[in-house]
């Protein structure tokens, strides 16, 4: 049964302007230097227009809360709050000490998986064992958090194969320091645990569902029926009361046969909030993968184009909003904004990487603390980067390396020179 104080509305138009005044004239309280020492009025009024550019137009109300990416906690909350007062807001200052934040990490809390995804980045660290204990994924979360995330991600594998767990991690997190969110194929997922996950303290969920066309999805999940276990997956976490978004991994087919618009279409009957759209790369499942799985820029004009009518047509007012990660780390926009300036990852493995794109690590949380290995990832990486992807154009020499060295991820010190010649001459 849906939890009866759901509320549930996507706002765009004049409705934005509105509540965009309304929070404007309520953040007055963050002048307070004392609580918000990195909050500036001229940063945040350049988020507002960072928003605008990425064509962010539409705002959507979960119960009180309301949702503008989903890499930033909702407003209002004790995670939004805290993420001010560590420089959050200010997105253009990334890499400078104006935004000591993450804005969003993504945990890979466990390797297992039933799935066969044909596009899984962690193809190469699934098991059946996990690698690190719970107790440490406890300790490291504590690290992260004096280190400052918005955003929370429990990932995998399948994170609903190491339930109690994940209960367990919940439960110690501090959620006036961050919101927690799930990242699920939706196997596993039941509305008794649903319901669990929320009194545990989980506000939102993403699952993977990447096509309208069920045998397609389930062709690339590698698993009959993932289709509709993705689908119910969003029905019961919505009837929990916990804002749901989509995992959505482009693909040719979808884009070549106009089937984007009908995706819309089932994801707004759903009651989704929110799409988070990703280009495939040159990893995990697709890492031999000549560049034929690359979208062409012809697909990418497509994409663009749904991108951009969806969010600010007015025909499309009440439809989910959709997050394409590609336009927003494009060159042209705020680049590449990997390794913690804005999102990071700890695979399964327990690898610090920059991006779960590219594997690629700084260090092993079984080794050594959390925060010693962020340091050595943010001098290597102290600024976004205005260039191709990383994960494309650094493609063939991971692949190399990881012939010469014990496979994946690659030691960030194998590629150390490839990396500086990266961020040589970068326009950004």
């Amino acid at each position: 049964m849906q939890d009866s104080t759901t509320t549930f509305k996507i706002h765009s138009g004049l409705s934005v302007r509105f509540r965009q005044v309304a929070f404007a004239l309520s953040a007055s309280r963050y002048l307070q230097k004392s609580r918000y020492p990195l909050f500036k009025v001229r940063e945040a009024f350049s988020a507002y227009r960072i928003g605008r550019a990425l064509k962010l137009h539409k705002l959507v109300q979960f119960n009180e809360g309301f949702f503008t990416t989903p890499i930033l906690p909702h407003y209002p909350s004790a995670a939004f709050d805290h993420m001010v007062a560590s420089g959050g807001l200010n997105l253009r200052a990334a890499g400078t000490p104006l935004k000591s934040q993450i804005s969003m990490i993504i945990l890979g809390i466990t390797r297992k998986c039933s799935l066969h995804c044909l596009h899984c980045y962690e193809r190469f660290n699934l098991g059946s064992e996990d690698i690190v204990p719970i107790g440490r994924w406890k300790e490291v979360l504590r690290e992260i958090q004096e280190v400052s995330a918005g955003v929370v991600v429990f990932s995998g594998g399948e994170p609903m194969q190491r339930y109690e767990g994940l209960l367990e991690l919940l439960g110690s997190g501090n959620k006036d320091k961050s919101e927690f969110h799930l990242h699920s194929s939706g196997q596993g997922v039941t509305s008794k645990r649903a319901r669990e996950l929320r009194r545990a303290g989980l506000t939102a969920v993403a699952i993977g569902l990447d096509d309208v066309d069920a045998g397609r999805h389930d062709a690339l999940r590698g698993f009959q029926g993932s289709h509709a276990q993705a689908v119910q997956a969003l029905r019961d976490f919505h009837n929990a009361g916990i804002f749901t978004y989509t995992n959505m991994c482009l693909t040719k087919e979808i884009i070549s046969k106009g089937d984007l618009w009908a995706y819309f279409d089932l994801v707004k009957d759903l009651k989704v909030g929110l799409i988070e759209m990703l280009e495939p790369r040159p990893c995990g499942g697709y890492s031999s993968a000549d560049n034929s799985v690359l979208l062409t820029a012809e697909e990418q004009k497509k994409t663009t184009d749904f991108f951009v009518r969806g969010n600010t047509r007015w025909k499309y007012r009440h439809y989910p909003l959709i997050y394409y990660v590609a336009y927003t780390e494009s060159p042209e926009q705020m680049g590449c904004m990997m390794g913690g300036l804005s999102h990071m990852t700890i695979d399964s493995g327990g690898n610090v990487n920059p991006c779960v794109f590219l594997p690629v690590t700084f260090g092993s949380i079984m080794e050594e603390d959390f925060r010693s290995i962020y340091r050595r990832m943010r001098e290597a990486i102290p600024r976004p980067i205005h260039k191709e992807c990383p994960s494309i154009s650094l493609a063939q020499i991971l692949e190399a390396r990881a012939r010469e060295h014990p496979g994946w991820p690659v030691p960030y010190d194998a590629i150390r020179h490839e990396w500086d010649a990266l961020r040589k001459n970068d326009p950004g």
